[in-house]
């Protein structure tokens, strides 16, 4: 797996290879020539070659690389439904923020659904659906690895922000228990930003969702 902070957001953009030469790329968040030739070493060195773009949600700064991985590889991007009228704003958003977004692709024809098992080369992940920071935000659990493509859910000490429209505190802290905190406390958590996690050490330490000493949930 490989990780590049990307854009003026530090967005981490996630690459996952299939085992068989392929990789999934989620989350592409490149935005300027410096990421995408980093992109594309390291495709060189690696020998591999983009087969999929799976987004843990639609917020600007995961989606800026989706022209270019369009343009490149044909990929269109697949996400959830309910974040498809998020996708479709991003330009919004790019104008709210001042930063130049390309004209997005359409996305996939099949959106994600919770509890779906996704099976590429050797790859297979769950799809958990984890609304709060977004409506359609999702979660790929890889248990064959023990780690989570966590996306803007749980980072490590925080969480994600409520504020932005979709976002709602109450159903963050319900995905948080019931997505992730149900995994072995040894499972990485690799996070949308900043470095990575455990969830056992969110449990135990999160300073706003964690796990008191009775096991009990505490929402902070």
């Amino acid at each position: 797996m490989f990780v590049q902070a990307c854009n003026a957001f530090s967005e981490n953009t996630v690459l996952l290879p299939d085992g068989e030469g392929g990789v999934v790329v989620f989350d592409p968040g490149f935005s300027s020539a410096q990421e995408w030739e980093w992109f594309d070493a390291l495709l060189d060195e690696h020998g591999l070659v983009p087969k999929a773009v799976w987004l843990t949600h639609a917020h600007l700064d995961h989606v800026m690389g989706c022209h270019g991985m369009h343009k490149r590889y044909g990929l269109r991007p697949r996400l959830h439904s309910l974040d498809r009228p998020t996708y479709e704003m991003a330009h919004w958003a790019a104008e709210r923020y001042g930063v130049a977004l390309d004209p997005l692709p359409e996305c996939e024809d099949q959106d994600f659904v919770d509890g779906e098992q996704l099976e590429l080369g050797q790859l297979n992940l769950t799809v958990r659906h984890t609304p709060g920071h977004a409506p359609g935000h999702v979660v790929f659990v890889d248990d064959r690895h023990a780690r989570v493509i966590g996306g803007d859910v749980l980072f490590q000490g925080s969480i994600g922000r409520t504020d932005l429209p979709g976002g709602d505190p109450d159903q963050l802290a319900a995905s948080i228990e019931n997505a992730l905190y149900s995994l072995p406390d040894h499972y990485t958590v690799v996070p949308g930003h900043g470095s990575a996690t455990t969830i056992g050490v969110e449990k135990a330490g999160n300073p706003f969702v964690n796990a008191a000493g009775t096991g009990m949930l505490q929402r902070k």
